[in-house]
């Protein structure tokens, strides 16, 4: 609104309205500084909110004395292509994967596959010794864990234990890879990559998605059938043009289900397909990797010439029915909001003729001190508007200044009405204004750029104050509503404000007729039909044009749809949107990435670190692979075994490294302190689904239902698997959040690990472990106390207590029978219970 840009020096020097917002040296002369200090009349940025802090002001100041220096925007000049060099072609990550053959070791004996023979001699190299191999209760405990997220039970340790055949872990590995509860177990570590949430980023209103679980049940399922990796990641791109859509059309709600108020798709597809950060090329080439700005704008093209579609999974005429009442609804609605609206925008002009009544009526209350209502029944004014001129003339803080001197007797408050109703003239000529350039800008297809004409500074400040209101916006309120303003907004699409108490004879009669109206379409509306959430190519495609700075309004060189450059030949995709080609090049068995990508993110979950320490980031300012012949042997053997996820898991965990002991080895430590040569196993606490899902499996109350709508963790009827529980983007479950949850307004690599106090507090002194603990006592309740402390610790570890945890229970308890519940508790608070070594 004051012409001021700030997306160059040149520009800050040239400045806005009132003059340059810097003075190259001078910072106390700058207004940008004066605005950030709030030392400026009218100008205190941000508006509305608490001043910068002081070190945040300190460091423009600084810039600013500094010579306000502006580095070169990074995006390429015109007619100088980004231009990839040999040396960032030779990186690790975009070389060809290559089948590796296991190196020789001196220690013969101790590798149980190639996998081992690579870790060995790595290990042998730097001087490390393996550690002893784990109990076979740890082991037991570790697999269940791994594979399904849940506890063993103490009769399937005992038999995995006293099980002494060659074979019996590799079986034991083969029935929980078939275990429905695998797939709820990794599919789950999926919704993490895909940031599956079951409803909409909105700020002050719940917005569920309707179907959003066929997705993660889909996924789930995709894990369970061991659909291969490949396919699984071309269903998400292109599932709809793979000709079966029972089969693939689902695992679209990879896009489909996205942030709304934010596009994610090129950074989303490049994290978790490939490792690679594409979405920090949307401004600028990117700084580290090899990707310019033309390839993100050459994948956001694929994204921007598809569009968000269902798949219905009823028949044809009972949609069609639906959307029918539906559409009526929907008008009679808009009808009654669009009626109350006008009315309230019409009542706003009114009582802006009123100005000057309502003013001085104000002032008698404010400074003279008379009561509202008196004032307001002597002066025939609406009380409730009264009291509303009366609150904002109180508070003599202002963006204009318009009411100046306004406590004084002096003051001209007719003259004051002339200025709020050339206001309304004004903003009138604005919009019409605006509107006959839109449409223009429309016809000549340059709707990005249309340069549009703004009220005056101070004239916005006070239309806002006395008439903004966000009927026209999008489902959560920015400002609140001008003084003068009584009707729906939007942020209340479901109320009708409060216009309705000044309606009268037909009005009224129309609105109730139309209220009566809506209740009966609403009546003979039934519950939606089912339906994936999904995408489709959009009937008219799009080339993109590079947004240099990522301004849409500041467009550069058209970009044809394709793939990275530095994966492929750079030729342009042809077929409709392109996702089908994205699909094919992403899970293409040449694409250096994907393979060791996904077989890292596996190996990652299984010893608690990834051979790349960045699951997402395989480019330069990635971590590098600590076993890179083995990322290669990985990736080559998986892309063999055709992709299957289930023997990849197999291979890994039938090796020594996995099935070796938490505990230390002397001099190792010295070494590698950090573990990364794999010489022992990483000790990990259960996260947040496996803690809960674990504390209702001991005791007793686990439902194992597969699938379907989703249900709130904190229900106190909720007993199901916690990958089953509702994912919010808006609020995120209190537990969920407790136990490092991942964040689904973002794609998550790995799980974060932090042990607080309030984690304590919540086994200790909350309700859900209260009550897990109370059911596991009542459970294990016998005629002795001896009996009663075997069911504990065969429930809750699987094992026998020792003769020392029997008398220390048995003294704790001391035969006060109310004291079970708290034994238990404190049975669950273990790091036996909590962690696995």
């Amino acid at each position: 609104m004051g012409n001021l840009d700030m997306s160059s020096r040149e520009a800050l020097l040239k400045g806005g309205n009132i003059g340059s917002a810097i003075v190259p040296g001078k910072p106390e002369e700058s207004l940008l500084i004066q605005a950030v200090n709030h030392s400026h009349d009218r100008l205190k940025m941000p508006l509305g909110q608490p001043k910068l802090s002081d070190r945040q002001i300190e460091d423009l100041q600084d810039w600013i004395k500094a010579g306000a220096a502006w580095p070169e925007s990074p995006v390429a000049a015109k007619g100088k292509p980004f231009v990839i060099t040999p040396e960032q072609r030779n990186f690790w990550a975009f070389q060809p994967v290559r089948k590796r053959t296991p190196p020789a070791t001196r220690n013969k004996g101790w590798a149980k596959s190639p996998i081992d023979q690579f870790l060995l001699a790595a290990m042998e190299g730097k001087g490390v010794t393996p550690g002893r191999p784990a109990s076979r209760r740890t082991l037991i405990r570790r697999a269940y864990y791994d594979l399904i997220g849940l506890p063993p039970t103490a009769t399937g340790i005992d038999a995995f234990v006293n099980d002494r055949s060659p074979a019996a872990f590799a079986n034991l590995v083969d029935r929980l890879l078939q275990s429905p509860q695998y797939g709820e177990r990794w599919g789950r570590y999926w919704l993490d990559i895909a940031r599956y949430s079951d409803d909409r980023l909105e700020s002050e209103v719940d917005a569920p998605y309707a179907n959003a679980f066929r997705y993660r049940d889909w996924v789930i399922q995709a894990f369970n059938s061991d659909m291969p990796y490949n396919q699984f990641l071309k269903a998400q791109v292109a599932g709809d043009q793979l000709g079966d859509n029972a089969k693939y059309a689902a695992g679209l709600g990879f896009y489909a289900l996205r942030p709304d108020t934010q596009d994610d798709r090129v950074d989303v597809t490049g994290r978790a397909f490939l490792g690679l950060t594409t979405g920090c090329a949307q401004c600028h080439n990117h700084k580290f990797d090899p990707i310019p700005a033309t390839d993100y704008y050459a994948l956001l093209g694929i994204f921007t010439s598809s569009e968000d579609s269902q798949l219905p999974l009823a028949p044809e005429a009972v949609v069609k029915d639906w959307q029918d009442r539906e559409k009526k609804v929907l008008e009679k609605q808009a009808e009654i909001r669009d009626f109350l609206h006008s009315q309230a925008t019409l009542l706003a002009g009114m009582f802006a003729h009123e100005t000057a009544r309502y003013s001085r009526a104000a002032r008698r209350v404010v400074v003279q001190h008379e009561g509202v209502v008196a004032v307001a029944s002597a002066e025939r004014l609406d009380p409730e508007t009264l009291q509303r001129w009366i609150k904002y003339l109180a508070n003599p803080q202002k963006d204009h200044a318009f009411l100046k001197g306004w406590r004084d007797a002096s003051f001209d408050d007719e003259k004051f009405q002339e200025v709020v109703l050339g206001v309304l003239k004004e903003r009138k000529t604005v919009d019409d204004e605006n509107a006959v350039r839109k449409a223009l800008a429309k016809s000549k297809g340059n709707k990005a750029s249309t340069d549009l004409v703004s009220l005056k500074t101070e004239s916005f400040y006070l239309w806002r104050d006395l008439f903004f209101n966000d009927f026209y916006g999008n489902r959560f309120k920015q400002e609140d509503d001008g003084i003068l303003y009584y009707g729906p907004n939007r942020g209340f699409y479901e109320t009708d404000g409060t216009v309705e108490r000044f309606l009268q004879g037909e009005f009224k009669a129309y609105l109730n007729r139309a209220r009566e109206e809506l209740s009966a379409l609403k009546a003979n509306l039934p519950p939606q039909y089912p339906f994936l959430h999904t995408i489709k190519d959009s009937a008219k495609l799009r080339v993109e044009r590079v947004r240099v700075g990522g301004s849409d309004d500041n467009p550069g060189e058209e970009v044809p749809r394709r793939f990275l450059t530095v994966l492929s030949d750079g030729a342009p995709f042809v077929k409709g949107s392109g996702r089908l080609e994205l699909a094919e090049a992403v899970a293409s068995a040449t694409n250096p990435l994907t393979a060791r990508v996904m077989v890292n993110r596996i190996w990652a979950y299984h010893f608690g670190q990834g051979i790349v320490a960045t699951p997402s980031d395989f480019g330069f300012m990635g971590a590098r692979p600590t076993h890179p012949e083995l990322l290669d042997y990985l990736a080559a053997k998986f892309v063999e075994n055709g992709w299957s996820l289930k023997a990849l898991h197999r291979e890994i965990m039938l090796t020594a490294a996995y099935q070796l002991d938490s505990q230390t080895v002397s001099g190792n430590e010295e070494v590698d302190p950090g573990n990364r040569l794999l010489w022992r196993a990483n000790t990990r606490r259960l996260d947040a689904e496996a803690l809960r899902d674990s504390l209702l499996k001991v005791s007793g109350e686990l439902d194992l239902e597969a699938g379907g709508p989703p249900v709130q963790v904190s229900s106190s009827s909720n007993r199901r698997r916690t990958v089953y529980a509702f994912v919010s983007r808006r609020k995120l479950d209190g537990t969920l959040a407790l136990f490092d949850f991942p964040n689904p307004n973002l794609t998550s690599e790995k799980r974060s690990v932090t042990i607080t106090p309030p984690q304590q507090l919540f086994l200790l002194n909350g309700e859900f472990a209260m009550d897990r603990a109370q059911r596991l006592a009542a459970n294990s309740k016998s005629d002795s106390a001896a009996e009663t402390i075997q069911k504990l610790y065969r429930s809750v570890f699987g094992r026998a207590p020792s003769a020392q945890e029997i008398r220390l229970a048995s003294t704790f308890v001391d035969g006060n029978s109310e004291r079970w519940a708290l034994y238990a508790q404190a049975l669950l608070n273990s790091n036996e219970f909590l962690f696995i070594p």
